[in-house]
């Protein structure tokens, strides 16, 4: 089945927020990505509010809701009573939705009056020890996982939404498409939960909702305001804040004897459920909600928003009906039943506890900073998820800071070339061992220092202006009597200069000998074959008088023979 909640890979800049938020540590760091594991995750819509990069998606009904609209199909819109407090011009609600081209418009809060009346059954009958509201998905996901033996304490009885539906459908019958809009995630995971197939056929988000109206250009000031296709559902409107289950049970026949503890967030809910599981607290109906602030804070509630005023406008809408609560008939099936599917994972032994604390330079004690950088409270909650494949040791940010700075300490420190980096101002950042060595000055010395008090700035000044770069530049440093190998670079992201100076003074005094030795060679070259041209033309003036006179002495010869015969 598809997931609820997607990475988007090509977003995900792997900086790790979306781990440190999640509250049961149900994403898992793989492959360079962070990746959702379903089966642990309570979609409290923490990672997807937290991403820098909108990384995160959810997954949409949108496009089937818009079939259904196309197809003529009869729609039943049940919306979620935060829309008074979320949505702008919360009266004039049932006219823009029917504009866009639903049906009818329902209040889930008419849902909320019968789950309200199922729970003041409970309190009434007195049973139950404690007794937890199960209106929240998130929550009821997060016992079910996580603290299955408090499942017991869980009303046993269906959300708002699910009662509503029940309600809508046999209203309108099997044919009929039943939608919820909420500012809720978990809500899309409770409608296709198998506990309550063919009740929901699809789940509109506030966020959703919003963008689609101002696609449709919507003026609501132009519509005349209808109402809901309900009766008003009084007090139940209260459900979305902080204490509005209480406030509405309260409104019906009161607590019978039951304290009351009303506990937001996921965070806060954990610590509840602890003392819940020591056995320290009785007697209690306690509402529950992982959102901080309640459904008015939900992760997909819309733009610019604030869950103060939210709160306001809902207490608002709901006016003096706050105290009322309205007729409802009990009698309708809206038993629910949780299950304890605790979250069971391998876990290590001691031994191998150490060696992956030790692998990561948690030597001892003292080396477990239990900063939280990674995304899990202590080192050794992050040693068992390397163990369980979820994490890798390379998100440990202390351990992996100390071993880069190691590394490039080492480096720094065993390069035969000269490194330091300058800032525009040409102040030194940085000096490493072999520039300490050149210049006579320590590195702390040197931070102090800038370049040009040092050595000849021209370059870098160029470099800095142009914003470019110097490769295998021969550069000589006549105050050190020193030739370098230059490699000079500006590094705009940090706009600091770095430069990597080799010493090739030696290399360069070898190069100068061998050219005055070809120079030389090349001289004596042509000083011999200028002695060989003079020789050659001593030898050739020779031989032209040598073979002149044996000319005439052979003429003589023939002469004197020609006469003889």
């Amino acid at each position: 089945m598809t997931n609820i909640i997607s990475l988007k890979k090509v977003r995900c800049k792997n900086c790790h927020k979306c781990i440190r938020s999640c509250p049961v540590n149900s994403i898992m760091y793989k492959d360079d990505q962070a990746q959702i594991m379903p089966d642990q995750c309570i979609l409290c819509g923490h990672c997807l509010n937290t991403c820098p990069q909108n990384a995160k998606t959810v997954l949409s009904d949108i496009f089937k809701i818009r079939s259904y609209i196309k197809g003529h199909v009869t729609t039943v819109i049940s919306i979620a009573p935060s829309f008074a407090g979320l949505l702008d011009d919360p009266a004039k609600i049932p006219a823009i939705l029917k504009a866009i081209g639903f049906t009818y418009v329902h209040e889930t809060s008419e849902g909320a009056a019968l789950v309200s009346a199922e729970y003041s059954h409970l309190l009434e009958l007195g049973t139950m020890d404690n007794i937890i509201s199960t209106c929240c998905p998130s929550i009821n996901m997060l016992i079910e996982k996580y603290y299955p033996e408090l499942v017991p304490m869980m009303a046993p009885v269906v959300s708002p939404m699910i009662a509503h539906a029940k309600l809508l459908r046999e209203k309108y019958g099997p044919a009929a498409k039943i939608i919820f809009v909420g500012p809720c995630i978990s809500k899309k995971e409770e409608a296709r939960d198998p506990r309550n197939a063919g009740l929901i056929d699809a789940v509109l988000t506030f966020e959703e909702l919003i963008n689609w109206i101002n696609e449709e250009r919507i003026d609501s000031a132009s519509l005349e305001a209808v109402p809901f296709d309900n009766d008003s559902p009084r007090s139940a409107r209260m459900y979305p804040v902080t204490s509005g289950i209480v406030t509405t049970l309260v409104a019906q026949k009161g607590l019978f004897g039951y304290k009351s503890l009303c506990v937001d967030d996921v965070e806060n809910c954990k610590a509840l459920f602890e003392d819940l599981r020591k056995g320290s607290i009785h007697g209690c109906f306690i509402e529950v909600n992982s959102c901080p602030g309640d459904c008015i804070n939900g992760p997909v509630s819309g733009h610019n928003h604030n869950r103060f005023s939210a709160q306001l406008a809902v207490e608002s809408y709901t006016g003096s009906e706050k105290s009322q609560f309205p007729p409802v008939q009990r009698g309708r099936d809206l038993s629910a039943k949780f299950d304890g599917n605790l979250v069971s994972e391998t876990m290590p032994t001691e031994a191998e506890i150490r060696q992956i604390l030790s692998s990561i330079g948690k030597k001892n004690k003292a080396d477990e900073l239990n900063c939280g950088a990674c995304g899990y409270a202590t080192c050794r909650e992050k040693a068992i998820s390397i163990f369980q494949g979820k994490s890798e040791p390379t998100m440990c940010l202390p351990y992996m800071k100390e071993m880069a700075q190691s590394l490039s300490n080492g480096i720094l420190k065993v390069t035969p070339n000269v490194i330091f980096v300058v800032d525009e101002d040409l102040r030194i950042r940085e000096f490493n061992y072999r520039a300490e060595r050149l210049f006579g000055i320590t590195r702390k010395e040197a931070l102090d220092t800038y370049l040009y008090e040092l050595i000849d700035t021209t370059d870098y000044e160029h470099i800095i202006q142009s914003r470019s770069a110097y490769l295998d530049r021969i550069v000589t440093y006549d105050n050190l009597g020193i030739t370098f190998s230059a490699n000079i670079l500006y590094m705009p992201e940090q706009r600091m200069v770095l430069g990597i100076l080799k010493d090739v003074t030696q290399e360069e005094k070898a190069r100068e000998n061998h050219r005055i030795l070809q120079m030389d060679t090349i001289a004596m070259a042509q000083k011999v074959i200028d002695k060989q041209m003079t020789v050659a033309q001593e030898i050739a003036g020779l031989l032209g008088e040598t073979t002149a006179e044996t000319k005439v002495t052979l003429s003589k010869l023939k002469d004197m023979i020609s006469k003889e015969d």
